[in-house]
């Protein structure tokens, strides 16, 4: 069976969100993350902390965003259960990530499997991806984007 739910460049039926979708060959949703956006706990700070940091003086002043540093955040529940050894592996690529160019996207997650175009940690994924839902507006924008390189997958 061949997956072909995907329009081709000169089909517009991508506008109809209703359309069934599914994940085989795709992937797109990833293709710009860099890697697992989890929720990081964060200690809370102090007001002097914040006045001292320009750049956490510039976030401050944000909605909502100073209470949150003072605050702090406990981080997600799936980075607390996320297994050692993939924490490990996902701390050590962060810490020597190198980010794009401002402007650029970061490219696609490290988790994504390329030929598969499936997560290799599905199970453990963030929030973030949890949330994201198959077929909502934000999918087909991904997929409009990325139509290109969306795959055929036979099976």
């Amino acid at each position: 069976m061949t997956n072909k739910e995907i329009p081709d460049s000169n089909n517009d039926s991508l506008e109809n969100h209703n359309e069934t979708v599914t994940c085989t060959g795709c992937g797109v949703c990833c293709f710009h993350m860099g890697y697992p956006a989890f929720i990081l706990p964060q200690a809370p700070l102090t007001a002097e902390e914040i006045d001292a940091d320009p750049e956490l003086k510039k976030l401050a002043l944000h909605r909502g965003t100073k209470k949150i540093l003072l605050e702090g955040n406990p981080g997600e529940d799936y980075w607390h259960t996320l297994p050692p050894d993939l924490k490990d592996e996902l701390e050590k690529f962060v810490d020597n990530y190198d980010a794009p160019a401002d402007g650029e996207l970061d490219g696609p997650c490290f988790w994504l499997d390329m030929e598969t175009r499936q997560c290799k940690h599905h199970e453990h994924r963030p929030r973030v991806c949890r949330d994201f839902e198959i077929g909502c507006s934000q999918c087909h924008d991904w997929r409009r984007t990325y139509q290109h390189r969306i795959i055929q997958i036979s099976s």
